[in-house]
């Protein structure tokens, strides 16, 4: 298993149309592709504006496997959604041992 973690800087304000954004954008375009297992968010709890999405994939191949322009499309779609852009800050990845 791998755990992507992508990190976002959001205001506190607009944290709630972010989270429904990705809820209703993100979430279920990933959930359709093999090898996903799943996602949380989390807030940092020493610096709210920090937001990190962790998510699981079976493999780094399953995650990779996702093609470019569906990733495209869906970042262009969950901006409008959310009515901004919010730069990753940072992308990590950890395999699970």
């Amino acid at each position: 298993m791998v755990i992507e973690q992508l990190t976002f800087r959001v205001p506190e304000a607009a944290q709630a149309a972010f989270l429904a954004a990705d809820g209703a954008v993100w979430t279920p375009v990933l959930a359709v592709q093999p090898g996903f297992g799943g996602k949380e968010v989390w807030r940092e709890a020493g610096d709210p504006q920090t937001l990190r999405l962790i998510i699981r994939w079976h493999s780094r191949a399953a995650w990779h496997a996702v093609p470019q322009a569906l990733l495209r499309q869906t970042d262009a779609a969950f901006c409008a959604a959310v009515g901004a852009v919010y730069p990753v800050q940072s992308c990590v990845a950890w395999d699970v041992l």
